[in-house]
């Protein structure tokens, strides 16, 4: 790109680029024609048919700011990929691009500042795993308490709850529903289970299980936190903006799936989408953080999801939502299962 002042390309806050640059003259007339198609497509004058009007007739019609201002749009939707793949940018989301001089026969200067994907240098992530890992674990057992309570809570889940009765004075009141007695009956209702002294076998072995996964998910946890305290990023905007937009999308779908409507969720608890939304940006924040650093583990230790795995999933997601098309279900995929091969990695230093 001759006849034009040079790139220039400066770091800006919050992992922001702004470049500034000019589109040669040679460069705008490429665009000539096709400005001139674009612009003059639906210009209708006495004498000519339309889309056949004589160029210079057209050129006239349309004006000469405008015609250089889309053979200067047209040119800049070249130039924008060329100099981000030159100078080895890692845009994100759309730029904002400005024209800051034009005018004709002369070079157009433009200003761009884009977001940019933000540098990071990863701690020892292997070595911070490691010492958690490896950190003295608390014995898991279940209390005589745990284990009563949570046969209570069985034991109400499968009582019919019984009619509301009157008092003297017309006042409906619910009374306290007779439990079960927890009896081979019960337990085979409940599942595949031999008898009472096999079903509280499973149910003591599930309420382990439950509190293992709940330790484990706490290490989960504290190796990220720690990761994230060693670190320094700042977010584009736009990365908090995605993830906010996303919670609240799933928000919203979880409140539709229980049979309610959003409006009357927040009415509920007394607050506008606005306030709503502020309350979930420092979660959003986090969330984009852990992400970007699970992307970088995983850039670093080359981890791909098994082919099968993904295809498996991206095939039963398309089945539970007929709508959604493969190629914006298959990089969702990858990532989950990727952020899964992560973790299990991180669980594996020793």
């Amino acid at each position: 790109m001759t006849e034009k002042k040079e790139i220039k390309i400066k770091s800006l806050e919050n992992s922001m680029v702004e470049i500034e640059a000019s589109i040669t003259v040679k460069e705008l007339e490429k665009q000539k024609e096709k400005a001139i198609k674009n612009l003059g497509a639906d210009i209708k004058l006495d004498g000519f048919r339309q889309g056949h009007v004589p160029q210079d007739v057209l050129i006239k019609q349309i004006g000469e700011l405008p015609l250089l201002n889309e053979m200067a749009n047209l040119a800049l939707s070249d130039i924008y990929p060329t100099i981000i793949i030159q100078n080895d940018i890692k845009a994100i989301g759309q730029p904002n691009i400005t024209i800051t001089k034009i005018a004709p026969g002369n070079p157009v200067d433009f200003k761009i500042t884009v977001a940019i994907m933000p540098e990071l240098k990863l701690p020892d992530y292997k070595k911070i795993a490691k010492d958690i890992n490896n950190e003295k674990e608390e014995l898991i057992e279940i209390t005589e308490k745990e284990f009563e309570d949570t046969l209570t809570q069985i034991q109400k889940m499968n009582t019919p709850q019984p009619t509301p009765v009157k008092d003297e004075n017309g006042v409906e009141k619910a009374p306290e529903p007779k439990l079960p007695e927890i009896n081979d009956e019960f337990v085979q209702k409940l599942g595949d289970f031999k008898d009472v002294a096999d079903f509280k076998a499973k149910l003591k072995e599930n309420i382990k299980k439950e509190k293992e996964n709940k330790a484990s998910e706490a290490k989960k946890i504290k190796t990220i936190d720690v990761i994230l305290e060693k670190i320094k990023i700042d977010l584009p905007q736009i990365i908090i903006d995605s993830e906010l937009e996303r919670m609240l999308a799933q928000t919203k779908s979880d409140i539709t799936r229980m049979g309610l409507q959003f409006d009357k969720y927040l009415e509920h608890l007394k607050k506008t989408e606005e306030e709503f939304k502020n309350e979930l940006k420092p979660e959003a924040e986090k969330k984009a953080m852990i992400q970007i650093v699970l992307d970088n583990i995983i850039k670093e230790e080359k981890i791909v999801p098994k082919e099968e795995e993904v295809n498996k999933n991206v095939e039963e997601l398309l089945k539970q939502h007929k709508e959604a098309k493969e190629e914006q279900v298959r990089p969702y995929v990858e990532m989950v299962l990727s952020n899964q091969e992560v973790f299990k990695f991180l669980e594996e230093q020793k």
